[in-house]
């Protein structure tokens, strides 16, 4: 097998789509809409890379796999790829692969070793001093092919040498650390609602998204950043949890809700604040995929909402129970 970063060109070519999805190819992807055979369905990637390998009858499913490709580039799809182009080395590392992909892809904090290496890919692909800065600066296409390009040949060094990469992720590791400490402390206030399905984080500044997704359990994270700057204010963002963009196995599904009309409720109370933001619901600069709400500007920049977290958990709450339906709350 072989790997081609995806460029139109490849549009008619026979090819895989790893973990991200291109026209015109056969899939081992879970992003939602992907026709990934059933025997490999997994909820990273990268673990459907694993399942694909060791299933006895992959060749008779795809007979003349020979060119790989994705149309991204992160964790998941790094080490998808290379699971796929070293099989026999991959084997022993199976469950530290997932786990650094599942921390990728979804926040999750399966292990300090797949933390940190998460943090580490990340840091080695943007960090002017990373020992690959000059060769991705230097390479001749889209970045993120750069990116493979210079790390799938490095991911067992990644593993082997992580300590020596130290620098690198160590200090947002350590934030991570310091997040779940104040969550265990009881410094970041939670409310759960269990029958709607939704958490409530509020502190001063946004906890890391691998302990709102350890410690919350919910299905929603209304998250509340209460910064006391001198107008009065709060920062909020309403997220799905970090896996429910993908289409999973073993996690349970998320419903996606409407939430257009919770929108418009909120900035009828927010009231005109034409160059100080709005609530926004549906694409919008920045989204990310878990977003379903943001109180922002045009360019998805932070802005301060003024109103108050009362009345935001409670429209929040009566939107989910209004879609929910009342019986399914009893």
């Amino acid at each position: 097998m072989v790997f081609y970063f995806y460029e139109n060109a490849m549009k008619e070519v026979d090819k895989v789509s790893v973990d991200g999805l291109v026209p015109n190819s056969a899939h081992l992807s879970h992003w939602k809409g992907n026709q990934t055979p059933a025997p490999f369905k997994a909820d990273t990637a990268t673990e459907i890379a694993f399942r694909y390998l060791s299933n006895s009858h992959r060749k008779d499913i795809f007979p003349q796999i020979r060119i790989i490709t994705n149309n991204h580039f992160d964790t998941d799809g790094l080490l998808s790829v290379w699971t796929l182009l070293n099989a026999k080395r991959a084997e022993s590392m199976t469950g530290r692969l997932i786990s650094a992909a599942e921390a990728g892809d979804f926040s999750t904090f399966s292990s300090e070793e797949g933390v940190q290496i998460d943090l580490l890919i990340k840091a080695l692909c943007k960090d002017e001093k990373s020992p690959f800065a000059e060769a991705i600066k230097n390479y001749d296409g889209p970045k993120e092919a750069a990116y493979y390009k210079v790390l799938l040949s490095a991911v067992p060094d990644l593993f082997r040498k992580k300590d020596d990469y130290r620098h690198f992720w160590e200090p947002a590791y350590e934030k991570i650390l310091q997040s779940m400490t104040c969550f265990e402390k009881g410094i970041v206030g939670l409310e759960e609602y269990e029958r709607e399905r939704l958490s409530v984080v509020i502190d001063e500044k946004r906890p890391s998204a691998q302990a709102i997704d350890h410690y919350c359990q919910g299905n929603l994270f209304l998250v509340i950043e209460d910064r006391k700057n001198k107008d009065g204010g709060y920062v909020y963002e309403l997220e799905y949890r970090y896996y429910a963009w993908a289409e999973t196995v073993t996690r349970p599904l998320i419903k996606s809700i409407p939430m257009q009309a919770l929108c418009d409720t909120l900035n009828k109370q927010e009231g005109e604040r034409p160059d100080s933001g709005s609530w926004l619901a549906e694409d919008f600069p920045g989204r990310s995929l878990s977003s379903a709400l943001k109180f922002t500007d045009k360019a998805g920049g932070m802005q301060f909402s003024r109103l108050h977290p009362e009345i935001v958990i409670e429209a929040v709450l009566s939107h989910l129970r209004q879609d929910l339906g009342e019986s399914e709350l009893e």
